[in-house]
């Protein structure tokens, strides 16, 4: 199934958008230690005018902060991310998808389509924290769920290890989904993260819905007893330690 990154994207700012407009400011986030709904919105609303400005130049954002800088009042954080997020969205609007371009992620070929699926991906995340510190019970597709297993593994784990000059556990292990009955194994050996060959046996596996097994790796809570671990506990500790905001 294709999926519409872009009326993802927009709906997702919406209702990120209408949990700052509505909770407390100082709404703890769980998916993020320490940090608050107010600054939540203040690394959305910066990574939307930083990803902007890439896909514009095709090229490392030169950002001022200064030009565009968030609100010091809480209470027009909410405004700040709606404008920025919607001038991002025009712009991958009117952005060929296959436009060579500059994207910090070690995938190849370097096209601007990208931009549309990790956008998405981010805003999804953190729309279901930022509903989660405001009291609601956030979910997300199980589509759009899966794919961003995929992603995780394939776009934004790479970018951390590279980006970070880290290396991935030296082992292989898997994640797999109960409602989608998809599967992926990833190789740590060689230092960089890499999508393994069906056939590669994996040390530890963890399996779940799509929606939990992506909060899982995204270090995001889950009810007690949504996944199964099975292998090599220490193993799964390792990969499922690597995710962040």
């Amino acid at each position: 199934m294709t999926l519409d990154y872009l009326s993802l994207l927009a709906a997702d700012i919406a209702a990120f958008t209408a949990a700052l407009d509505t909770g407390s400011p100082e709404a703890e986030v769980a998916g993020c230690p320490g940090w608050t709904l107010s600054a939540l919105g203040t690394h959305l609303g910066g990574v939307h005018r930083w990803a902007r400005a890439a896909i514009i130049t095709g090229a490392v954002p030169q950002l001022d902060a200064a030009n565009d800088p968030a609100p010091t009042d809480p209470a027009g954080i909410a405004a700040w991310v709606r404008d920025g997020g919607e001038r991002l969205v025009t712009t991958l609007q009117d952005l060929d998808p296959l436009q060579p371009t500059w994207h910090p992620f070690p995938v190849e070929p370097k096209v601007a389509g990208l931009w549309r699926r990790r956008q998405a991906q981010e805003a999804s995340v953190h729309r279901w924290d930022a509903e989660r510190a405001v009291g609601l019970t956030p979910t997300i597709a199980t589509a759009f769920a899966a794919d961003g297993i995929d992603e995780y593994w394939s776009v934004m784990l790479p970018r951390v290890i590279s980006g970070e000059s880290l290396s991935a556990p030296p082992s292989v292990f898997a994640t797999s989904t109960t409602d989608t009955n998809e599967r992926w194994i990833v190789d740590g050996r060689s230092g960089a993260v890499l999508l393994a060959a069906v056939g590669v046996e994996p040390a530890a596996e963890v399996r779940g819905t799509a929606l939990d097994v992506l909060l899982h790796m995204w270090g995001r809570p889950v009810v007690d007893g949504a996944l199964q671990v099975t292998g090599d506990p220490a193993v799964a500790g390792e990969w499922s330690a690597l995710g962040g905001a």
